[in-house]
């Protein structure tokens, strides 16, 4: 799952589950020639947008523009940060951060525009709670278009919008709020954290700043920055913009493999939401070149499902091994204490890389004990794990029960501790729920959720490749790695 991350003033993870931070970004200039009047008539105003962003989902929300000259400026809501977050809290933001200028959630700046013809070509820098990005579209029969990217991340999402304002609050945000209480009720994994001081702190602020949100970009900043106080992750509320897959269009490979020489391989994996023949395909590779060093880069891989997880760890262990235990809220229901390592073995054992089959386990069960047993052929050698503060999820029990066996090294920073099973259910009008429902304990005992997994060896996540390089090119004997 991917975690969502709101900056402010620092650092939340998702969705829902989820840490997110965007540094760097391009900015795109354009020049103008056309009269200034005829650019004010079609940009200058109020517009109804959708914001699409991989971090948040889908939004709708109101920027009102303003056009001096070629350039222009656009916000949303002024003191929208004072309604969520408080005004004290609101004006440390301002003053110690660039992120809520006026207190609007999200703003445009450096923005400029050519008129061609009957279109109107627009770029800028889009400010947001999740980081800065660079957007680039065009305005044409009242209706705007943008893509927003990001240089280390690619294409993230896109703004549009039309000149029909709709009527404030969009929603009925209180009622909305209530409703995914309920559901939260019905589907969290333990119900006993709901009777804890941060959720009812987290319900009583939420229903104060409800009736004040106009718009679901406030709602969704607002659930998010009051829900990183709870005592677990993988709880968002959002809204997913629905695409289809064209025919013929490329499937998208999380998995990159490199050779940094002949005997270390570089292995990539941006994500666990592939399948594990994907990842049996990629050590088949790995297998023909004998490497004897393997690099497995998890850095800002914010999870995934438990198929391609555990396809890769059946692929590096030589040995069959626990990976931990989901209990359910039908555990939780019939017992008041945790499970003791003894009782793992009484649960039923899940040992298919197949998301199907777990998600049913966990409906139907107390819980779910993971057991990895090693496939025909596996990777003997030295192998590396990169970590940084948004290697989440799927990620964290690979990372924890290889270390915890000694068979890897872990570089870099200690992990995100967002470790749960999260499900998404459907919540009116057109919002989605992602709810823990299962909640997760190591081999040993350890729940790493709010909790993360600390690196052998730390090391800034920006400079965790380097310095297993430097590692590995200073030993003369390779068996001396581990």
């Amino acid at each position: 799952m991917r975690p969502f991350r709101f900056e402010f003033p620092c650092n939340p993870s998702n969705v829902f589950h989820s840490r997110i931070a965007v540094a760097c970004f391009w900015m795109f200039t354009l020049s103008c020639s056309v009269p200034c009047a005829a650019q004010n008539k079609t940009l200058e105003g109020k517009w109804h947008m959708h914001l699409s962003h991989t971090d948040i989902g889908l939004a709708r929300t109101i920027l009102q523009f303003q056009v001096k000259d070629s350039s222009f400026t656009a916000y949303t809501r002024k003191n929208a940060d004072k309604d969520i977050l408080g005004g004290w809290t609101s004006f440390l933001g301002r003053t110690f951060t660039k992120g809520m200028k006026n207190g609007s959630l999200v703003r445009i700046e450096n923005g400029t525009f050519l008129e061609k013809g009957d279109t109107l070509h627009l770029a800028g820098i889009l400010v947001t709670p999740m980081g800065r990005f660079n957007i680039e579209g065009s305005v044409s029969n009242d209706r705007l278009t943008a893509g927003i990217r990001s240089k280390t991340r690619g294409r993230l999402g896109e703004l549009t919008g039309t000149r029909e304002i709709p009527r404030l609050p969009i929603e009925d945000y209180a009622a909305l709020f209530d409703r995914s209480a309920d559901l939260t009720e019905q589907k969290i994994y333990n119900r006993r954290v709901l009777q804890t001081k941060e959720w009812n702190n987290f319900v009583n602020d939420m229903r104060q700043i409800t009736p004040k949100l106009q718009d679901d970009l406030e709602m969704i900043v607002a659930f998010f920055y009051k829900a990183r106080k709870l005592p677990f992750s993988h709880f968002a509320l959002m809204k997913f913009q629905q695409t289809e897959e064209k025919d013929g269009q490329a499937h998208i490979n999380h998995l990159f493999l490199e050779e940094k020489s002949a005997e270390t391989a570089y292995l990539k994996i941006s994500s666990f939401t592939g399948s594990a023949a994907e990842v049996d395909s990629i050590f088949e590779i790995i297998h023909q070149n004998s490497y004897r060093n393997l690099i497995v880069d998890l850095r800002n891989n914010s999870g995934g499902s438990i198929e391609a997880g555990m396809a890769f760890a059946a692929s590096v262990v030589d040995t069959t091994l626990f990976g931990g235990v989901f209990l359910t809220q039908k555990w939780f229901n019939r017992n008041e204490a945790l499970p003791t390592i003894a009782d793992y073995q009484k649960l039923p054992h899940f040992t298919d890389a197949n998301f199907d089959l777990i998600i049913e386990g966990i409906h139907n069960t107390d819980g779910l004990c993971l057991k990895i047993i090693p496939k025909q052929t596996t990777y003997k050698g030295n192998l590396y794990l990169l970590t940084n503060s948004r290697t989440a999820s799927a990620c964290e029990p690979i990372v924890y029960e290889l270390q915890k066996h000694k068979r890897a090294i872990v570089v870099g920073e200690k992990t995100a501790g967002m470790m749960l099973n999260g499900e998404i259910f459907d919540l009116d009008p057109g919002f989605k729920m992602v709810i823990p429902t299962a909640d997760y304990y190591t081999s040993d005992g350890f729940r790493i959720d709010r909790a993360g997994v600390k690196p052998d060896i730390e090391s800034k996540g920006e400079d965790a490749l380097q310095t297993v390089l430097k590692k590995i090119s200073s030993v003369n004997d390779p068996e001396k790695v581990r």
